[in-house]
């Protein structure tokens, strides 16, 4: 060691390790505690390399600090930082034994994913190489113009349908991203990809032969009932086959927390190594992740569940890092342990996305925060709970949804959701009216019991035509209200092509098919898939449907028509009766920009078709239908005729009204041109 590098006390007021002036600092918070020792490892060795006695020599505060310098007589050509990272592991022993440094940039002993690994198998690994962003910025895209998609970095990619080389990984990630951009996808949100502890137990959750037996194919046997028993029984045989597949193909030999959240010897400066294809090098594959998308122009946000009882600067640091060395764009934090208000006022995090389950308008006042500044949302179920009431015509929801819809404060932004990583899937949502979530081994007693689901007449998978239309105008219907709120829409991965985790509302511990996003096209996936493409194109073009301000249902600049008025069946005339079941929604083009189109949307949630009223436009416009629902119709608008020239005072007479028949359980939206 005396050979290879020198050492002397640091003092620069950083964690972890890094870089300084002629050496590489490592820095160790331990309060009440008056010497440790840092171990460093080659990699692959039981034995330590080196140990370092470290007393009040290098202690500063609570902090202990120590510098390696490259020794005169080391003849390796590598800098220090390059030794250290290629080269070496570390821990520190303290009072309560030898200990992982929670600043780790790198984790090494848990490569494989689900495999038991005793603590003398983790230890921290040093990550200091240079990596080449390419002049790649971020493209920091305002969150009106967002199209957010939560994903799962390993479930992904990870089944054998998604025809990538590096399954389940970041670099799987990096590979769809021309799927992402066909979809029109602009930002992802990755779940949990930090070093967490995915084994929750070596006990085994249940077995594939235990799935078939709960999620029995009995709702399908009805409809076979008519077919000779020989070809009854290869129906029925497929049928165990899928349900098998939706297991582990072999048993499985702990128990898991797929998800991430809340797990225990949580690193939260490292990100996951069984997430990368490349196990020697996992920053630079995330790094290069990041750096491919932005290029595509998609923003990365990740989803980081701080444990009770975390240090408020560790979990401020931890962001810091992110967003410093990995490029990252913004965070969703558990804002019931890291105070939302310290990330609104630091000086780093404030430039970032941060989305937190609420933000209070005093709060940010009194720090300073007065507007968005294109950095604060809020993300929590009240879009969601309030949208699939309205759904499924439940009693007293027209004034909820509507308010959802237009919900779009001054000093923060509100991100909507249909369905996201806890619950139901989209398609799971149509076709369950309660959990099945027997194959988790609690007895279908974990999860939310408040789906606010309905199955369209039949409970699980059915082949019936019409409980498939039905669901299918179902899913439309909800998509159709994600993309015309003036939040932030975001879209669960997978539901874009019907993906179903088979009635399962909180598949925590499943590795399996019920988790992994199966890509095996379907015409049913391709249906919703070219749907979801409409949409978000039809977004993109209207700015009507993603405004800057909070809509007052006011006329404050002198158009003729307020901002946005509300509807139902009669023009101008709301009804927000307990009974009622029907929404008109004008947007007023004009409000979003001087070239912009008027959009009329009609919700007609009742279980029979309804007359109304087309409220009156200006004498140049007339509304032509865009699309609905009921039939999957996109239509073309017209081409705009040149407006004739007139002399003198424009003239501003209205159009005779006129009436539209919208079906049962329908989306109408009409353009003003």
């Amino acid at each position: 060691m005396k050979n290879i590098f020198k050492v002397r006390p640091g003092n620069d007021m950083k964690f972890g390790v890094t870089r300084v002036p002629d050496g590489v600092q490592f820095s160790l918070y331990l309060p009440d505690t008056d010497s440790c020792e840092l171990i460093l490892y080659k990699k692959g060795n039981k034995k330590p390399a080196s140990v370092i006695k470290l007393d009040d020599k290098y202690k500063i505060g609570s902090m202990f600090f120590v510098v390696l310098e490259k020794s005169d007589k080391n003849t390796d050509k590598r800098d220090i930082e390059d030794i250290l990272s290629e080269d070496y592991e570390y821990t520190y022993i303290t009072k309560n034994g030898e200990e992982i440094d929670k600043y780790a940039a790198v984790i090494s002993g848990r490569e494989n994913w689900g495999k038991v690994c005793s603590a003398s198998d983790v230890r921290g690994r040093i990550s200091l190489k240079k990596f080449d962003w390419k002049n790649q910025e971020s493209p920091r895209i305002p969150f009106k113009d967002m199209i957010l998609y939560e994903l799962h970095v390993r479930g992904f990619t990870k089944h054998s349908s998604s025809k990538v080389k590096n399954k389940g990984t970041f670099a799987g990630i990096t590979e769809k991203i021309p799927y992402l951009k066909e979809v029109g996808i602009n930002a992802v949100m990755l779940l949990p990809c930090y070093e967490f502890n995915e084994v929750l137990c070596e006990k085994s959750y249940g077995e594939p032969s235990d799935f078939y037996e709960i999620n029995k194919i009995g709702p399908v046997v009805d409809a076979l009932d008519k077919l000779p028993e020989s070809k009854k029984k290869a129906i029925l045989d497929r049928r165990k086959e899928e349900a098998i597949e939706k297991m582990a193909v072999e048993k499985p030999q702990v128990k898991l927390n797929y998800w991430g959240y809340g797990t225990k010897d949580t690193y939260y400066f490292a990100p996951k190594a069984s997430y990368a294809a490349d196990k020697s090098d996992v920053p630079t594959e995330m790094k290069t992740m990041v750096r491919e998308l932005h290029a595509a122009g998609i923003e990365v946000l990740m989803d980081i569940y701080f444990s009770p009882g975390t240090n408020i600067n560790m979990m401020t640091e931890c962001l810091r890092h992110w967003v410093l060395n990995y490029h990252i764009d913004g965070f969703r934090i558990n804002d019931d342990v890291m105070p939302s208000i310290i990330l609104a006022s630091d000086p780093i995090l404030s430039g970032v996305k941060l989305l937190t389950s609420s933000w209070n308008s005093e709060d940010l006042k009194r720090a300073g925060v007065v507007k968005k500044q294109n950095a604060l949302a809020e993300y929590n179920e009240g879009f969601m709970n309030d949208a699939r009431r309205f759904l499924k015509s439940d009693e007293g929801m027209t004034g909820a949804f509507l308010s959802r819809t237009l919900r779009n404060p001054e000093e923060f932004s509100v991100i909507n959701f249909i369905s996201h990583v806890n619950g139901f899937t989209l398609m799971d949502l149509v076709s369950y009216d309660i959990k099945h979530n027997e194959s988790n081994g609690e007895n279908n007693t974990d999860g939310t019991d408040y789906n606010y689901s309905w199955n369209c007449g039949f409970e699980g998978p059915s082949r019936r035509k019409a409980v498939m239309n039905l669901r299918m105008r179902q899913i439309r219907n909800a998509f159709t209200m994600l993309f015309c709120a003036q939040g932030t829409p975001m879209i669960l991965a997978g539901d874009e092509f019907g993906n179903t985790q088979m009635g399962n509302n909180n598949p925590y511990c499943h590795d399996d098919n019920v988790t992994w996003l199966n890509w095996r096209k379907t015409k049913t996936g391709d249906e919703i898939l070219e749907f979801v493409k409409n949409m978000i194109k039809f977004r993109k073009t209207y700015g009507a449907l993603h405004q800057e301000k909070q809509l007052l249902y006011m006329d404050t600049k002198n158009y003729g028509m307020p901002d946005v008025s509300v509807h139902s069946t009669q023009a101008w005339k709301p009804d927000y009766s307990n009974y009622n079941r029907m929404l008109g929604l004008l947007l007023n083009g004009q409000y979003a920009g001087e070239n912009e189109k008027s959009i009329y949307i009609i919700y007609n949630m009742y279980w029979e078709a309804k007359s109304f009223d087309l409220p009156y436009l200006p004498e140049d416009k007339e509304w032509h239908p865009l699309f609905e629902t009921f039939n999957n119709e996109f239509h073309e608008i017209p081409k705009a005729k040149p407006k004739p020239k007139k002399r003198g005072r424009k003239k501003t007479s209205l159009i005779k009204e006129r009436k539209t028949i919208v079906p049962a359980r329908t989306v109408v939206v009409f353009i003003g041109e």
